[in-house]
């Protein structure tokens, strides 16, 4: 059956939570029959911030290497699967072809929206430039070559059906879940600067506009003085605005963190009485759930974050574990923190069953229900 038989091909990520996920959730069920990857993409964490020169070695990489990667699937039994994980849209331009002829089927991880990402989230160029009229072509074009196409809410799912005219069937929802480092005792606590009895508010990952950082610091802002403290963990586009707000000031009630090792992340959030998700404005944060939210709850962490469609439902179904607050909200964040601190961050821990739904384990079922059944 075809849905017993997907192959990853291409330059995917295992760098990626999102990616790693997905391949063991396919592992699990023995459907994955083979992988082919082409490891293009190593030391380079946000692809679009990236150095000319990196992502130049990573073009040289992926040209040298698509033609062996090309003969190893040609070499495996036809009417497959061909799984595409993040980032899958160059690679779909390569494989397309060569699938159709042996009659594969192409499953493509539209994990990250390419032209919403870097045009209207990030802004990294201009909306009515030639540069983002062809990333958008170029992302219609990839999403449409594929048969299947996985994303990590329904609200991705509806906004690329809109965005590119493609029908609502062709997409699959798997959502991100967290690895199960996360839903065990850390062996290490992680050191930090803080008296071990003072609360701690954390939020970490890219400093990029999805996550609001303008909002935290502003929040930072508006608690100075209450008894407890704030640490950052992060870097990228928005650093110097973090490293501006903590100029000149006393940093008693922040720490900036600016990168810990994934390994560590678990004791750095068990050391947490709050987590942080994102804050943003845009139309791309109100249809995200971040890698994070799934991890501070498999930790038994309660979580904050903006509301929206993505993360309302969840909010509703686990009231003790999640609280939203309007995005680009400071003041509403600081109240939220200061409320959660007045019963110390006392979250109920989710039920097994519960963390299991929060995983990729029922979209990849319905990814191979959906492959058998063609």
């Amino acid at each position: 059956m075809v849905g017993k038989r997907v192959i990853a091909w291409g330059a995917y990520d295992n760098g990626k939570p999102r990616v790693r996920l997905l391949l063991d959730a396919l592992r699990r069920r023995e459907a994955l029959a083979a992988e082919i990857r082409i490891d293009a993409w190593r030391g380079i964490e946000d692809k679009t911030v990236a150095g000319p020169l990196r992502m130049v070695k990573a073009a040289l990489i992926l040209l040298i290497s698509y033609p062996a990667a090309l003969l190893r699937l040609l070499a495996q039994p036809r009417g497959s699967a061909v799984l595409l994980a993040y980032p899958g849209i160059p690679d779909i331009f390569v494989v397309a072809l060569f699938a159709r002829l042996r009659g594969d089927r192409i499953v493509l991880d539209a994990f990250l929206p390419l032209h919403d990402t870097i045009v209207r989230d990030r802004r990294m160029v201009g909306d009515k430039g030639w540069v983002a009229r062809l990333i958008w072509a170029v992302e219609r074009i990839g999403l449409r070559l594929a048969d299947v196409i996985l994303v990590d809410t329904d609200q991705h799912g509806e906004f690329f059906a809109s965005e590119f005219g493609i029908a609502p069937a062709r997409f699959v929802t798997v959502l991100v879940g967290a690895e199960p480092l996360f839903n065990e005792p850390p062996q290490i606590p992680f050191p930090l600067d803080i008296p071990p009895d003072r609360p701690v508010v954390l939020f970490y990952g890219q400093l990029i506009p999805l996550h609001g950082l303008a909002t935290i610091l502003e929040a930072v802002r508006l608690t100075e003085g209450e008894p407890f403290h704030w640490v950052i963990v992060g870097r990228g586009q928005e650093g110097p605005l973090l490293a501006a707000a903590l100029k000149d000031r006393e940093n008693g009630h922040v720490t900036w963190i600016p990168w810990v090792d994934y390994t560590a992340l678990p004791a750095l959030i068990a050391r947490a009485t709050i987590c942080l998700g994102v804050f943003g404005a845009s139309d791309k944060a109100a249809r995200v759930i971040p890698n994070k939210v799934f991890q501070a709850l498999a930790a038994g962490k309660p979580v904050i974050t903006r509301a929206g469609p993505a993360v309302d439902t969840l909010a509703a179904r686990y009231p003790a574990a999640i609280t939203t607050v309007p995005a680009n909200d400071a003041v509403a964040l600081a109240a939220a923190v200061r409320e959660a601190m007045g019963g110390r961050g006392a979250a109920q821990a989710l039920p097994t069953q519960a963390l299991a739904e929060l995983g990729p384990d029922a979209g990849v079922d319905q990814l191979l229900n959906r492959l058998d059944a063609a």
